[in-house]
């Protein structure tokens, strides 16, 4: 009897996940525990292993979908079976566009568009209607809340077609579809990796989405670098990192601007309860950033093993779905790159992220007026402008700035 084959949810936020490689092809014999497909969920690829044994029978989506969690994605049977009528009708439906059933009364539909000017819509209806060249601006949603769902896409789309060529929309078309580029013999031609599809569907949306603002503030880290030297001689086991350090003192800062430790939905934002800090690492392929969960609650030592597991595992394509999702702030640390500073893109649903530069011995004017050398760090914090105003994201980079500047100010 034939089998059908899910996406999984492999995470708690997962909502859909990219079809990357099949590994097995229709016909192929499976048996329990092969590797039928990879899989990329924000940025994190994984295998899924089939559950049954048997032929594979068809493969409903294919490479470069993006496939809603439970949604069908192929179909596992005995050698030989045929696949009822109505079972691929159901397997396309969950992928591919179908024509949408006869109503037997109208729905209403809501307007997708907030007050705020925000559409509406489900991550899969995005991605259609940008491939289809359909502009969401106009229409309406047949899901919970007016929301704007893949069948309301197609129903545009096909409106589109049945119009006069005179009436479409050009523009939209033209924003849908990517420029082409002329190459030359000597050009090297790559495709986008999934891990590359997902980050740039990411930052585009993340940036359009929300309205960045993003403060900086030069710091002197000398009392920083002399207690990260102090806990590195004084611990054989085990070596403190900067970003370990910020961590703990972002954190801990935290609590002091909950606000700042806080998600934005659709007509609300949530202050979480739980400090989880990002840790953006970077590999070959682009950027995954693992999480270490109640930071505000872990000694330094126990935050510097985790980060560093976490990091380990991120390298080796290796981390869970859990040790990736969940963070409500996130650090992204490139003085290691010898960068000075940067504007950090906001990693949504937080609000807010810091972007570290690099330590530079320079010289400043002390409190005696006096020219000294200090080791001084420039801060970046981007914030979500509609959760969070300026002038509390300037008092939480102050509070952040004393930490570093005075580590024992975090005991006060």
């Amino acid at each position: 009897m034939a089998k059908e084959v899910i996406m999984p949810q492999l995470g708690l936020t997962m909502e859909e996940g990219t079809i990357g490689k099949w590994i097995k092809q229709e016909g192929d014999k499976v048996n329990v525990g092969d590797v039928l497909v990879e899989i990329t969920t924000d940025k994190l690829s994984s295998e899924i292993e089939s559950e049954v044994e048997g032929v594979l029978l068809k493969i409903v989506a294919q490479e470069g979908e993006d496939i809603p969690v439970k949604g069908l994605i192929a179909i596992i049977g005995e050698e030989g079976e045929k696949i009822d009528e109505p079972a691929a009708h159901k397997a396309a439906e969950a992928v591919k566009v179908v024509e949408a059933a006869p109503k037997t009364a109208e729905e209403p539909k809501i307007l997708a568009v907030t007050e705020t000017g925000r559409i509406k819509a489900s991550p899969l209806a995005k991605k259609t209607a940008a491939d289809l060249g359909v502009d969401l601006t106009g229409l309406s949603g047949s899901g919970t809340g007016g929301r704007i769902i893949q069948k309301d896409v197609y129903e545009a789309a096909e409106n589109q077609k049945s119009q006069p060529a005179v009436q479409r929309s050009e523009p939209a078309k033209s924003q849908a579809t990517t420029p082409e580029v002329q190459t030359v013999s000597a050009d090297i031609v790559k495709p986008l990796t999934n891990m590359r599809k997902v980050i740039g569907k990411r930052m585009q949306s993340n940036k359009q989405t929300a309205p960045h603002v993003t403060i900086t503030t030069e710091v002197n880290v000398d009392k920083t670098v002399a207690l990260r030297s102090k806990l590195n001689a004084k611990n054989s086991d085990v070596r403190f990192s900067y970003t370990d350090i910020l961590i703990k003192m972002s954190a801990t800062a935290l609590r002091s601007y909950p606000i700042m430790n806080s998600s934005i939905t659709e007509d609300s934002f949530i202050i979480h309860d739980k400090v989880n800090i990002g840790v953006a690492v970077a590999l070959d392929e682009g950027l995954i950033v693992p999480v270490v969960s109640d930071a505000d609650r872990k000694g330094l030592k126990a935050i510097t093993a985790e980060t560093k597991e976490l990091i380990a595992k991120a390298r080796a394509n290796t981390l869970l779905p859990d040790e990736m999702s969940g963070a409500t702030f996130t650090i992204s640390n490139l003085g290691g790159y010898d960068i000075d500073g940067f504007t950090p893109v906001i990693n949504l649903p937080e609000c807010a992220i810091l972007g570290v530069g690099r330590i530079v011995r320079k010289p400043i004017v002390n409190e005696n007026d006096e020219i000294v050398p200090a080791s001084m760090m420039v801060l970046s914090l981007s914030f979500d402008h509609r959760v969070v105003d300026g002038a509390t994201a300037a008092e939480f980079l102050k509070k952040l700035k004393g930490y570093m500047e005075d580590p024992d100010n975090m005991y006060v």
